[in-house]
């Protein structure tokens, strides 16, 4: 599949200077959208190390109470009551089309009022260009810019393959997306297709740096050379599923599999883990927090994840066939619907499906072939392309 990058404006874009200060906007709810903003920030400084960037926690900038609400409460909705979260975000990724409803310049107008240290600590850093990965930030800082009359030039950066409404900022210089429905989708809510970039969603430079063949690091982390070895990810804050019994059953399922679970910083979880007999005989690893999974994705045959869009660009850089594990309604949904569309994943519903079909393509070389190069042809260098954009 050719996904066409390149930016074509219908409508000239202001020439812009060298950047020689750039702000990354952040925060920290779930985790991908901290992931992409120091992705960002570790290509910039390879890049073009004269430039300052620094990256911020919009959440940093909020009263306590209303940072609860977004990073607290969005964690205990969709860890217990996904499908509460689903409802919500159905209800708010509304109007189509560029104009603010009653309800949107109610909530913009609140968050505004919750944000001034934010909007005193931008003008103190004045920054040439400013990124966000998140959607708090863009509209609050667009409509306190048009206030002064000055061109703020902010870049959004959507991480999922189709955007809630909630990314929409009437004055982005540009927007970076993942793909084509992501296009569309930003479109309907009324940004302009001159200024929206098919960039893919940035993922750290660590992730495309040379490894060494796929034997060696086998043989590095004490993996089976010559059995398949199967990654098992809950999520890096939310356990999607119930962990524990999905390696077991799988191991169970397939005479020869090795399943690397990773289980991030969840003691609890990795302390279950270790005491099952099947990981006394290696054939289940509990795998703490590690900063080297692109080696360990790089060995796997095959993931067992979530949906997030930061997770799934991870994998399209290592050519890695997904099977998702039960989602979160909302973002995931379309993300899921993306890929399987696309060939580079299976989607399971339950216990019993994700060890099925797990099953069924480690015992189908083929297929999970095809699979590693629909995964590898929908890659794209998300973090090079938005940082040299916004050089230029």
């Amino acid at each position: 599949m050719h996904i066409d990058t390149e930016f074509h404006p219908s409508s000239p874009v202001p020439p812009d200077a060298a950047p020689r200060r750039v702000l990354l906007l952040t925060a920290s709810v779930g985790a991908g959208h901290d992931q992409a903003a120091y992705a960002l920030m570790e290509t910039l400084r390879r890049t073009a190390p004269e430039v300052h960037v620094e990256c911020w926690n919009v959440l940093d900038f909020l009263p306590r109470w209303f940072r609860w609400k977004y990073a607290t409460g969005y964690a205990l909705t969709v860890s217990i009551f996904p499908w509460c979260y689903g409802v919500g975000y159905a209800i708010t990724d509304h109007p189509r089309g560029a104009k603010r409803t009653l309800l949107e310049r109610r909530r913009l107008r609140s968050e505004t009022r919750k944000l001034p240290s934010l909007l005193r600590a931008v003008e103190e850093f004045a920054p040439d260009r400013v990124l966000h990965t998140h959607f708090l930030a863009p509209p609050i800082l667009a409509r306190w810019a048009r206030q002064r009359g000055e061109d703020l030039r902010q870049y959004v950066v959507t991480t999922d393959v189709v955007p809630h409404r909630w990314w929409y900022c009437e004055d982005a210089r540009l927007y970076f997306t993942a793909c084509e429905p992501g296009r569309e989708r930003l479109i309907e809510l009324g940004a302009p297709r001159d200024r929206i970039l098919l960039s893919g969603i940035p993922i750290h430079p660590k992730w495309t740096d040379p490894l060494p063949p796929r034997e060696e690091i086998r043989r590095e982390w004490s993996l089976p050379a010559d059995r398949p070895v199967v990654l098992l990810s809950g999520g890096t804050d939310f356990t999607c599923g119930p962990i524990r019994k999905i390696a077991r059953r799988l191991v169970g399922a397939h005479p020869s599999v090795c399943v690397v679970v990773l289980g991030g910083r969840n003691k609890k979880l990795l302390g279950k883990l270790s005491t099952l007999p099947e990981t006394r005989e290696g054939r289940i690893i509990p795998q703490g927090f590690t900063d080297r999974l692109p080696e360990l994705a790089a060995a796997a045959d095959l993931i067992l994840t979530k949906a997030g869009g930061l997770t799934t660009a991870e994998c399209l850089a290592k050519k890695l066939p997904m099977v998702f594990l039960p989602f979160i309604p909302g973002q995931e949904t379309h993300n899921i619907k993306f890929f399987t569309r696309h060939g580079a994943g299976v989607v399971a519903e339950n216990t019993r499906q994700t060890v099925a079909k797990t099953t069924a393509l480690l015992n189908d070389p083929t297929t999970l072939q095809a699979m590693s190069q629909a995964a590898g042809n929908l890659y794209q260098p998300g973090a090079k392309t938005i940082i040299e954009t916004i050089l230029r």
